[in-house]
């Protein structure tokens, strides 16, 4: 049995998606308590409208030109950062930390904090540009 992906709102107007194989399915699972808002886990939860999809042409096959332009830009920057800046590893918390207080001259850096450290990194005000790179720091 396939998902179907359908819009839904909670009481307290939290709007989200859920895959589900039927509206019957999801409002058997809202009966029994296992349907509840990602957010607020309130158990209100009733179905929003959604707006149709409608595929324009079968065979279209081209990605749009500004959507290459954009990944193109993106991958420059990226480039540009990643060979302006200097690789700390593991150290890039404490580094980002001394940066922030003025311990370390200004500069920009890159390396490898655990979620956590760039969660705690945020908490204090300290901004954090997250990159997906492979271990060698490619980009391919």
């Amino acid at each position: 049995m396939g998902l179907k992906v359908f819009n839904f709102i909670c009481e307290n107007g939290h709007t989200f998606e859920a895959m589900v194989p039927s509206i019957e399915a999801f409002e058997e699972q809202k009966k029994n308590g296992f349907f509840t808002c990602p957010v607020c886990n309130s158990n209100v939860i009733s179905r929003a409208l959604s707006a149709p999809h409608i595929q324009a042409s079968s065979t279209q096959k081209d990605v749009p030109q500004n959507t290459v332009e954009a990944m193109h830009t993106v991958y420059k920057t990226v480039k540009k950062i990643l060979d302006e800046s200097e690789f700390v590893g593991d150290r890039f918390a404490d580094e980002a930390r001394s940066i922030h207080r003025g311990d370390a001259p200004d500069r920009l850096i890159t390396g490898t904090p655990t979620s956590e450290e760039v969660s705690e990194l945020r908490d204090e005000g300290i901004e954090v540009l997250e990159i997906g790179l492979k271990k060698d720091r490619s980009m391919n």
